[in-house]
């Protein structure tokens, strides 16, 4: 780290409450001028062979606001973008730099070590695909009866009317999205598993979600990744939309660090 690219903590002084964002090596380099929790200078305390990304607060802060939320991420993600970083849950902090050596950077420090390791020259991205309702809902008229009887019993009625039909569609249209998820879920999963160091998916909430994964892709592969899949999004594009966000902090690769 140097002079310019942060503000670096090389004496312990009594700061007060530390807001801490991450861990990174010692040597890593952050990029200039963060802006972190509160508007605040975003810090870096160096103990051994790690360092803490902070920021220094008052006693009486108050952290978990949305617009903090939001400055804990982009601190997170801009770090990671360039060099190897362990994300702290947000709204973490330490009551002084004494408490941060002790808990935070002495405590499991082989494992932090070890996990820095394993994440450098890696980013992580989140790729999202959600059906695209409205037509899946018409290819499912098409080849279901069931349901093109039931919208046509429903079309112009109020909902008290033909509330149990109303019922048997909605049911109707879950179990058609459950039938073919699974199928383009795995499509999905295997065309960037190709290019990934490692693939997470996680839970899924509504009955559009196709699938959510989380991506952790060396940077070097980072060009073949984005074309695997553009390449599965222009197979699906009919019936599924695809969102990718990254180059993201490997929130969901630094297991119980």
């Amino acid at each position: 780290m140097t002079e310019t690219d942060t503000t670096q903590m090389t004496e312990q002084r009594d700061t007060g409450p530390l807001y801490v964002y991450g861990i990174v090596t010692a040597e890593a380099d952050l990029p200039p001028e963060l802006l972190g929790v509160d508007e605040r200078d975003v810090e870096v305390m160096t103990h051994g062979p790690l360092a803490a990304v902070v920021t220094a607060l008052d006693p009486d802060a108050e952290v978990g606001t949305p617009d903090n939320l939001l400055a804990h991420s982009t601190v997170l993600d801009a770090i990671g973008s360039g060099t190897a970083v362990l994300p702290m849950a947000f709204g973490t902090v330490v009551p002084s730099e004494a408490d941060l050596e002790e808990a935070v950077l002495e405590s499991n420090q082989n494992d932090h070590v070890a996990a820095l390791k394993r994440l450098e020259g890696t980013v992580q991205f989140t790729v999202r695909a959600r059906y695209l309702r409205d037509e899946v809902l018409t290819d499912l008229v098409e080849e279901n009866p069931t349901v093109a009887r039931l919208r046509e019993i429903i079309e112009g009625t109020t909902e008290d009317e033909t509330r149990q039909e109303r019922i048997q569609l909605g049911e109707q249209i879950v179990q058609a999205f459950d039938r073919i998820r699974p199928a383009h879920a795995d499509q999905i999963f295997e065309a960037v598993e190709a290019t990934a160091e490692d693939v997470k998916e996680r839970d899924v909430g509504q009955v559009e979600d196709v699938v959510e994964l989380a991506v952790l892709v060396a940077q070097k592969h980072i060009s073949a990744f984005e074309d695997a899949l553009e390449d599965i999004a222009s197979q699906l594009h009919s019936r599924i939309d695809f969102q990718l966000l990254g180059p993201q902090a490997p929130y969901d690769f630094v297991g119980d660090e």
